[in-house]
């Protein structure tokens, strides 16, 4: 789960909106997947392609997986399914960023999904103190930005459910709302493929029942499942 938002995930942190907050509906490349992000403000959901009975919901700062069961919506909180799945934290992936050392423009420019775009270098060291830097596609249009901070939001709701650290992540997405910026694209890893400007459907963003407890025996059937 932690791989589906490319390198915007290995990057996310928790930032605070400081302008008039925009919807949209976009679909991102993210590594092998093809996520369809919907976002409306501090509320959004991840849908992945090829997983048809379920999707991520954030609502009201609160991470939660909604799932079909006997043909019935499930909803668990994010904390609840990363216990289900896996009990104790889990070790951060050693590409993902500890720290940011620096976010240059390069003068190039590029257009992804129909938006104008900045090229810069990202460096920065990994988990396991190696300095890297890759190549990004940042924009000031604000549903990027917006799309930025709901995959963000997300993000560091993800890594604090599965006990992973995200000081470096912050401080990409803390730069990056410094300079008025969001992220079009990262590499091979990460690249906004559509981008509309249109609020959701109605109640897509709602929670289609409240969370549920689940048994914990039910915790070591997904564990089998998601060896598979």
């Amino acid at each position: 789960m932690m791989r589906w938002i490319g390198w915007l995930l290995a990057a996310g942190g928790w930032i605070a909106p400081a302008v008039v907050l925009a919807a949209g509906v976009a679909t991102v490349q993210a590594g092998d997947r093809t996520l369809t992000v919907s976002f409306d403000g501090p509320d959004a959901r991840v849908d992945v392609g090829g997983i048809g009975q379920g999707y991520l919901l954030m609502r009201d700062g609160k991470l939660y997986s909604v799932m079909r069961a006997a043909g019935r919506p499930l909803v668990m909180d994010g904390g609840a399914m990363a216990r289900l799945l896996g009990g104790g934290a889990s070790q951060p992936a050693p590409d993902m960023i500890r720290s940011l050392t620096s976010l240059q423009p390069t003068g190039a420019r590029e257009t992804v999904a129909g938006r104008a775009g900045a090229v810069y270098t990202v460096s920065y060291r990994d988990e396991q103190g190696r300095d890297r830097s890759g190549r990004g596609v940042l924009s000031k249009q604000p549903e990027v930005r917006e799309l930025t901070r709901a995959l963000g939001r997300m993000a560091v709701l993800l890594q604090a459910a599965a006990g992973q650290p995200a000081d470096g992540a912050r401080q990409v997405l803390d730069a990056l709302e410094e300079k008025g910026l969001g992220l079009l694209a990262y590499e091979q890893q990460f690249r906004v493929q559509r981008l509309a400007a249109t609020p959701p459907a109605p109640g897509s963003l709602d929670l289609p029942v409240p969370p549920t407890q689940l048994p914990p025996e039910l915790g070591q059937f997904l564990q089998g499942l998601s060896r598979q």
